[in-house]
């Protein structure tokens, strides 16, 4: 098989040019997959590693609107610690709960000064996000019962407010109300929409009622399941409870929606291997696109070649040499644009996801894949050429000028 090789490289050496140009389709083509098959699992990856930061086994319990409205006064009932309180003591099925409201709030030190969101929220909530603190403690029971003045800074925050200097203790004034620094939370990164997790302040709610906000109502209510596979159980106690606080009669539906990041992972899941799954069959047809040109050019070589063709039979070559021959080249050529292919590939990829920030991850199975069905185009396409090479006339080759 070596001599065939050879024959294959050296007719191929022989146009550079029109060798190059009709690789340039599969190499685009496997580019294609290869990036856009890797792109979508690092997005993938991105998007599942943002999701997790928020917490394991969460719930979000919304108020729902629209929820059996008779007039327009009643379009909306929202939620209230009464509710929270109902869950936490009527659900037996979860790991924590707690209410959050939140607040746009300008927050000055000294001459420094930033705007960010404030989060009241009880102390399990820190606890329900899996988010620990890199220094200082957390506020307490005591603290919310008390509404006292304290607080927990993003890292966002502090670089902010404080550069290098250490916040533990030091007092920042929100929205004009002093208070206290007790800690700084670990670093959580930016979320799916763009938004820093870090720049951020978390307080106890009974403070930011009475010193921001000056209400009583809760946004969403954060739950946790003390197992994953427990999700809809809690899921339905919550209903429950809810229905119990807020005396909802049999036979109106619920006042809230609930919510779980599995069923948010499984939703961006599918959308996300959709995607990926159309383009990289567009990438697909790209190839077969590229095979086309392989099967032009191996017919005009064929043509350009018919002397010697005729030649090569005249000394004793086969059918099956002949065909071999340009079989050989036709899947030369797809392989080695399917090698620049994946390369290029993987560094599109690889830039895509520095430049947006994402895991870089390469699929070896994308690789393998966009290789072998590169290899497949050319051998397919090229069946027509040699073949129709094979069957040349001998005497009538010889005569072609």
């Amino acid at each position: 098989m070596i001599t065939p090789f050879r024959m294959a490289f050296q007719a191929l050496a022989a146009n550079k040019l029109r060798s190059a140009l009709t690789m340039l389709g599969n190499i685009i083509g496997v580019m294609c997959v290869v990036a856009l098959v890797n792109i979508g699992i690092s997005g993938r990856e991105k998007i599942q590693g943002s999701l997790s930061s928020i917490g394991q086994n969460m719930i979000f319990v919304f108020p729902r609107f629209d929820a059996d409205a008779e007039t327009s006064s009643q379009r909306w009932r929202p939620l209230e610690l009464a509710d929270v309180r109902a869950i936490a003591e009527g659900c037996p099925s979860i790991a924590g709960v707690s209410p959050m409201t939140d607040v746009g709030a300008r927050v000055t030190f000294g001459n420094q000064h930033t705007g960010t969101q404030v989060s009241g929220v009880w102390p399990s909530y820190l606890a329900i996000r899996d988010w620990n603190l890199s220094s200082g403690v957390p506020f307490t029971e005591a603290d919310q019962n008390a509404g006292s003045k304290v607080c927990v800074l993003g890292q966002t925050v502090v670089n902010d407010l404080f550069g290098n200097l250490d916040p533990i203790g030091q007092t920042i004034r929100i929205n004009r109300q002093p208070f206290r620094v007790l800690g700084v939370l670990d670093q959580k990164g930016t979320f799916l929409t763009g938004q820093d997790q870090d720049k951020t302040i978390i307080a106890p709610i009974s403070a930011v009622h009475q010193r921001l906000t000056g209400g009583r109502g809760v946004k969403v209510i954060y739950v946790s399941a003390r197992e994953r596979d427990e999700i809809q159980k809690v899921k339905d106690e919550v209903r429950a409870a809810i229905r119990q606080s807020q005396k909802i009669p049999p036979d109106r539906r619920d006042s809230i929606e609930t919510q779980d990041l599995g069923s948010m992972a499984a939703i961006v899941d599918n959308v996300v291997i959709a995607a990926t799954a159309l383009l990289a069959a567009i990438a697909f047809i790209s190839l077969l696109v590229g095979g086309i040109g392989i099967m032009n050019i191996m017919l005009v070589s064929v043509t350009e070649r018919t002397r010697e063709i005729g030649l090569r039979m005249a000394v004793g070559a086969t059918d099956i040499d002949v065909m071999l021959q340009f079989l050989i080249e036709a899947l030369v050529l797809s392989a080695i644009g399917g090698v620049f292919g994946v390369v290029f590939g993987i560094g599109l990829s690889s830039s895509v996801a520095l430049l947006f920030g994402w895991p870089l991850t390469v699929s070896v199975l994308s690789l393998i894949v966009a290789v072998v069905f590169s290899a497949a185009v050319g051998i397919f396409f090229g069946l027509y050429p040699a073949w129709r090479a094979s069957q040349l006339d001998p005497i009538t080759a010889l005569r072609h000028e």
